[in-house]
């Protein structure tokens, strides 16, 4: 289904193929919304929620965002910062005295400068899988097991997941609100982001109606399922009580919401958000177009981008704003697919914004 905007319009003809080709080609089941100057300029929704009950995809479809979730958790710490709660040069030991590992800033781990071990490979080797995982049972084993440092803080970029997870729990400790509440209560309430939320499905048993499970391709059944049943994926089970990494989840509308706030200073301040869409300046004094919660890219025909994918099993998602040209890309998917052929479609999208030759991927 495709929301008619302005039909008369060559890119909304153009990307309006390229999504009904490629969903009825069956390579895309999802939702993806386009913008210029704030206005819609496409907004399609194409496949199902849940395919075992064939339940069709709305505009109003919540969507787990995977790693978009942390410029959530970002804006969480820049809103503290201009509060006056805290520093980017804190040390992140003074906040959570149990983190074995010492000498580390809060701007390490926005930055994903901390140098710290995964998480997610340490639960793989030392979990028990009969038990969900939540923020505090990651840095007790961090504690117990004490895997080693990859690096010294600042030394390289190196994503990192705990470390989005240790400042969400940061984001706890200093705000004295759980970390839900805290977002809810500065960000989603403030942007009438009212369908978005934490959502850990698994561990709250909490039942969305209008929601994308997600699905994942399995060679032994011959066809899409959930990842809950597959033994290769059976960490988003016992994974699913960690927050601050991931589950923030949202709609497309919303997700504009956000989208048009960040080039006013309704969340924080335009100084603020300069810091975060700058690169990291590492100790070698060389940097990394990576800033809080944002990767960044400059490109002489789009200006500056700042963007984030997630990938979880069953979800490919992607948020790109060309701040420089104001215009936005909001792209949610409920059917895996190769982050290759997600990044090909993006950049065919980017090719149609900004009036270069494109073709309809293979």
């Amino acid at each position: 289904m495709v929301q008619q905007v302005n039909s008369n319009n060559l890119k909304y003809q153009q990307l309006d193929k390229l999504f009904t080709t490629l969903s009825d080609e069956q390579k895309f089941n999802g939702n993806i919304m386009i913008l210029e100057a704030g206005e819609v300029i496409y907004k399609g929704t194409f496949g199902y929620a849940e395919l075992d009950k064939s339940k069709k995809l709305t505009y109003e479809t919540v969507f787990e965002l995977a790693s978009v979730s942390k410029l959530f958790t970002a804006l969480g710490i820049m809103i503290l910062k201009e509060q006056g709660k805290l520093d980017y040069n804190d040390m992140v030991e003074t906040i959570l005295p149990e983190l074995p590992y010492k000498g580390i800033s809060i701007r390490n781990l926005l930055s994903h400068t901390s140098g710290l071990p995964d998480y997610i490979e340490l639960f793989a080797q030392c979990w028990d899988r009969s038990k969900i995982a939540t923020n505090q049972d990651v840095i007790e084993q961090l504690n117990i097991h004490k895997p080693a440092e990859h690096f010294k803080p600042n030394e390289k970029y190196e994503y990192s997941n705990t470390g989005y997870v240790l400042l969400a729990m940061i984001i706890e400790q200093v705000s004295g609100i759980s970390f839900a509440n805290f977002l809810n209560k500065y960000i989603f309430k403030p942007l009438d982001m009212e369908s978005t939320r934490i959502f850990n499905r698994r561990f709250s048993l909490e039942v969305i109606d209008d929601y994308a499970y997600g699905y994942v391709y399995s060679e032994i059944l011959g066809k899409y399922s959930l990842p809950d049943v597959l033994q290769e994926h059976d960490f988003v089970n016992y994974l699913d009580g960690i927050q601050g990494d991931g589950v923030v989840n949202s709609t497309l509308d919303d997700l504009r919401k956000l989208d048009r706030a960040l080039y006013t200073e309704k969340l924080v301040s335009k100084g603020t958000l300069k810091e975060a869409f700058s690169p990291v300046i590492l100790s070698d004094n060389n940097t990394y177009d990576y800033g809080f919660g944002w990767q960044i890219r400059n490109n002489p025909e789009t200006g500056k981008i700042v963007y984030h994918g997630g990938s979880w099993p069953g979800y490919r998602t992607w948020f790109s704003r060309y701040i420089d040209n104001d215009k936005t890309i909001i792209y949610l998917t409920n059917v895996e697919r190769e982050r290759e052929w997600t990044q090909t479609l993006i950049e065919v999208v980017e090719n149609i914004l900004f009036d270069r030759p494109y073709q309809i991927p293979e």
